[in-house]
């Protein structure tokens, strides 16, 4: 198990990262929610009869997936598409064992909502957490967000707060000092008396499930691809 690691740790290190996943920024995301006549606060009044948080605050939504591949071919798309995608193996790949199947890793998805404004004083960024557990044919994944990292322009037109890309990746960085962390149990819509950006929150709770939909979407591409492949 050990070798196993080192071996991904050196991949992550030494390949160039890929992209398998759909744009995730602000623009693209707000074309996936497809809003149509809905604001975003009607989109997430919505959200909140399917998506509840759990006893820790989070938000935790668990899919259970009928896929295309054996436990071990499954296991190791879904470890290649981790490595492909992260920015260093040791800290973005929480915990990994082949033989439970179980895999568990940080994402972190730059800049998907903000305030609303044709320029935008707030900046949002989230860093959920995904775990799959995959047997023959099956997999049951795990998305928890426990909040979202602000990032805010000062009244003296700081711009510290819009460093950073946008987009998809798995990582173990930590948010920088400078990043307000917004706990989802205070935002809105979970929170009516809430203290913080009405806009920002709604947009960025409609955008996050939108991220949990992207990768939802990738376990279940991994779990094709073998099949795919025989078809060829």
């Amino acid at each position: 198990m050990k070798m196993k690691k080192l071996f991904l740790i050196w991949i992550c290190l030494s390949a160039s990262m890929v992209g398998y996943c759909q744009k995730t920024d602000v623009a693209s995301l707000e074309g996936y929610a497809n809003l149509g006549n809905e604001s975003y606060q009607d989109r997430a009044t919505k959200y909140l009869s399917d998506y509840k948080l759990n006893d820790n605050g989070e938000l935790e939504i668990t899919d259970f997936l009928q896929v295309g591949a054996k436990k071990n071919e499954m296991y190791d798309n879904i470890i290649n598409w981790i490595v492909a995608s992260c920015t260093d193996a040791a800290t973005a790949i929480i915990y990994e064992n082949e033989e439970e199947g179980r895999i568990t890793a940080r994402c972190h998805f730059g800049k998907i909502a903000n305030d609303g404004k044709k320029k935008p004083k707030e900046w949002v960024d989230i860093r959920p957490t995904l775990s799959v557990s995959i047997q023959d044919n099956e997999a049951i994944m795990k998305f928890y967000l426990p909040g979202f990292e602000v990032m805010q322009k000062s009244e003296e037109g700081d711009n510290f707060g819009f460093m950073g890309n946008s987009g998809f990746r798995f990582t173990g960085d930590e948010p920088s000092k400078e990043v307000k962390i917004w706990p989802l149990i205070d935002c809105f819509p979970y929170n009516k008396d809430c203290k913080y950006n009405k806009a920002t929150c709604y947009m960025a709770y409609v955008h996050a499930i939108e991220c949990y939909k992207i990768l939802k979407q990738q376990v279940l591409n991994a779990g094709y691809k073998s099949m795919r492949k025989k078809k060829k």
